[in-house]
């Protein structure tokens, strides 16, 4: 009988190499899918978002022309705020230099809305308060018109606080393109996505030095990081990313991925904003576009990159500078440099030290006024993948100029600490606001008081009466007789109401002029009542008023809340000679690249009053400047500069003061936010801040044309009879001419003929 033998048993080996093999097919398959994963996750992320790219805005360029109101020094204050150095020898964009009554200038380019600017040498000839000539250098041919570059003011985006410009790779240097790449990736253009000779390169030069001076990561494994991952040095991040950047190597082309890394990279910090992209970079350290950057600002920049703050030039100099000259150096040895042009670069300054901030003049209610503009804008879904440049009309100088007058009258007026105060500027002729201050202090960003606060206007509305009733179908004149006696005003169901003067006095009969030009209460409350209160609802909706308005007899002496922004529209319109347009923050916008997504466009404007009457009313709130409640304007400025209106209300708990000029329109208002009285007037209060503002303002006179429908009328001042031009003891002003009887006599009455004068 055979004897049955026990099976063998696998070798140890071949089990541990089936084992292996299993386990190396299952991570095989793991590995594939969580690739697909990755591939077709990341490759939509990239390609739809790759960045939030922010909102940035900017103020109003400053446009030359020749005979415009500018001096030099506002002029070079302007070049001082878009970071021009003054320079003997202009020979580089973004310097300028001044000898006597000229300016040579060197002009930034830069993309405006209705396209690119190149670069332009100019000359500014002055002569005594303005620019006379501009002449282009070299060719010496006169110019009608030069823009500077308007300036930044700030950022608007969501919440990861990073400002970037983008840039297309077909706008930075190639310079700048192989110096980076000399510096951190030499074989980005033949590696796919992770370079095995870069990290060999690396591994070695850490040995030698017995410490990391080199890392091997490619730019793509760097952009995958800043991207998408956290900076946690473990084993799993580093696999992850160079799984991430080869498929980003696959899936994109090699200039979509230094694009992108251009327009990622992070070089450091303004303020609380992150500063991303070499475009943003160049404007935040150098005042420049990317494309005006030289070879010493473009090594440093590269230098940067390393690390923004351990090299950052302002904190750390002597460390920035040694990097930056070792990436000369570097430039020179790859021929990417000559010798002359390396030792040029070599003694040139870092950067300019005192600036530290790409926003100069903090202006938040202003941007926050922006912000919900924008936001009832119709633009692109996805606007924040190519980000949005947004142009304003506001005036840094204005800006700067109605905080200023704010923060310091405001001590010397009233020792109230809790006195508060809002100034709205806006330019009339563009229906444009150029500044905005919602806050005595200008660090705090709360309550908007310019927008929000809704407060009686008190006799800043009369003009809108007297408007009215200087109407054609009115039948008053600036002549015309009223009634400044008592006057109690009976309403059904309702108490009787008896208005005042501000001084409980009552100057009997008096010319409307005069009563406007004194503020007088009770002309006022008898003409608005004449007209009717539905009237005057309709004029001041039609002026811009958006808050409730009750048709009461109160109404006429102001009783209606209303904000200084919209009081500053109202004024407006007068200043326009009744024609009304919404006052607007935002001028444009622009992706990016500069391609325009808005225009701000004009429809026929609203013609709230007829061209007389509101140059009949301008010519009366003349009068307020020259011999009324602003007369301390008329004092300091002039006669026929400007016009104006205080207003106060009930127990001096608001002061309001409007002055405009041919150009501008000043609105400011102070009180309490509690609405205690603060014991002022329009003219003792918000006229002060008024009269500063003005001060820094270039001030635009008026035309001295009169409409075509009016003449100068003389008028008795008794009886506001028309009478001959050439009679004496008589006030002359502008009306609607009327034909008068050859025989009109200088007292107002009709003169009887003789027989000897009636026969021949």
């Amino acid at each position: 009988m055979r004897k049955k033998t026990a099976p063998t048993k696998p070798s140890r080996w071949r089990y541990v190499l089936i084992t292996s093999s299993k386990i190396c097919l299952l991570l095989v398959v793991l590995l594939g899918g969580y690739l697909i994963y990755l591939d077709s996750t990341l490759t939509e992320r990239f390609r739809s978002s790759r960045y939030e790219a922010p909102a940035l805005v900017y103020g109003r360029a400053l446009v030359l022309t020749p005979s415009a109101h500018l001096t030099m020094a506002a002029v070079e204050r302007e070049l001082t705020l878009l970071q021009y150095q003054r320079q003997t020898q202009v020979t580089d964009s973004g310097q300028y230099s001044v000898s006597d009554q000229t300016i040579t200038l060197y002009r930034r380019p830069f993309d405006f809305v209705d396209g690119p600017v190149m670069a332009q040498r100019v000359r500014l000839e002055f002569q005594g308060s303005g620019l006379q000539r501009i002449i282009s250098l070299p060719d010496n041919r006169p110019l009608t018109i030069v823009r500077l570059e308007p300036p930044y003011l700030g950022r608007l985006a969501g919440g990861n606080q990073e400002n970037r410009l983008l840039v297309g790779l077909e706008l930075v240097p190639d310079l700048l393109v192989e110096t980076l790449l000399l510096v951190e990736d030499r074989d980005f253009y033949h590696h796919g996505g992770i370079s095995l000779t870069s990290i060999g390169r690396a591994a070695l030069a850490n040995l030698v030095a017995m410490r990391t001076v080199q890392g091997g990561s490619t730019l793509t494994q760097q952009l995958v990081k800043n991207l998408y991952l956290t900076r946690d040095k473990t084993l799993w991040r580093k696999v992850n990313e160079a799984l991430m950047a080869v498929i980003l190597d696959y899936r994109f082309s090699k200039n979509e991925i230094l694009e992108t890394y251009f327009n990622e990279v992070y070089f450091g910090q303004d303020g609380g904003s992150a500063i991303h992209g070499i475009a943003l970079a160049s404007q935040f350290y150098f005042a420049k576009q990317v494309q005006q950057l030289d070879a010493a600002e473009m090594a440093l920049l590269v230098a940067i990159i390393k690390g923004p703050s351990y090299y950052n030039p302002r904190r750390y100099p002597e460390r920035a500078q040694q990097r930056r000259d070792w990436v000369l150096q570097l430039m020179v040895a790859e021929n990417l440099l000559s010798q002359g042009d390396y030792q040029q670069a070599l003694a040139q300054p870092l950067v300019e030290q005192q600036r530290s901030r790409l926003t100069q003049q903090p202006a938040a209610h202003y941007l926050e006024l922006v912000q919900q503009e924008l936001n009832a804008l119709t633009l692109p879904v996805n606007w924040s993948q190519q980000g949005l440049r947004v142009f304003t009309y506001l005036d840094p100088w204005a800006q700067q100029s109605a905080q200023q007058a704010l923060t310091s009258q405001l001590p010397l007026i009233s020792q109230d600490p809790q006195l508060q105060g809002a100034v709205v500027i806006v330019d009339h002729q563009q229906a444009g606001i150029r500044a905005l201050v919602g806050d005595r202090d200008r660090q705090t960003v709360g309550f908007n008081r310019a927008r929000d606060a809704l407060r009686p206007i008190g006799s800043l509305l009369k003009p809108m009466i007297y408007a009215s009733a200087l109407e054609a179908t009115g039948g008053y004149d600036l002549g015309s007789i009223l009634d400044d006696t008592p006057v109690i005003i009976q309403r059904p169901n309702q108490p009787p109401w008896q208005p005042q003067n501000y001084d409980n006095e009552y100057r009997g009969m008096l010319m409307l002029y005069d009563a406007l030009v004194q503020s007088r209460n009770i002309p006022a409350v008898r003409l608005g009542l004449d007209i009717g209160l539905p009237t005057l609802v309709d004029k001041l909706r039609r002026a811009g008023i958006t808050s409730p308005i009750a048709a009461v007899p109160a109404l006429t002496l102001g009783a209606v809340e209303v904000s200084p922004l919209m009081m500053a529209e109202v004024y407006s319109m007068l200043a326009q000679l009744g024609q009304h347009r919404p006052l607007a923050t935002i001028a444009a916008v622009t992706n990016h690249q500069g391609v325009p997504l808005y225009r701000r466009a004009f429809s026929a404007p609203t013609q709230v009053f007829s061209t007389e009457a509101s140059y009949l009313v301008r010519h009366g709130l003349e009068g307020v400047i020259n011999t009324g409640t602003g007369r301390k304007l008329g004092e300091r400025f002039g006669a026929g500069q400007l016009a104006g209106k205080s207003g106060t209300t009930n127990d001096y708990r608001d002061s309001w003061f409007v002055g405009f000029d041919a150009q501008h329109v000043v609105t400011v208002w102070l009180g309490r936010d509690d609405n205690k009285p603060i014991g002022l007037t329009g003219s003792s209060g918000a006229l002060p801040v008024v009269s500063e503002v003005f001060a820094a303002l270039t001030i635009q006179p008026f035309a001295g044309l009169m409409p075509s429908g009016l003449a100068m009328v003389a008028f008795q001042q008794q009886s506001g009879a028309r009478v001959p031009l050439n009679c004496d003891h008589v006030v002359r002003f502008p009306a609607r001419p009327q034909r008068l009887p050859e025989n009109l006599g200088c007292d107002g009455k009709i003169e009887e003929k003789s027989w000897w004068q009636r026969w021949f």
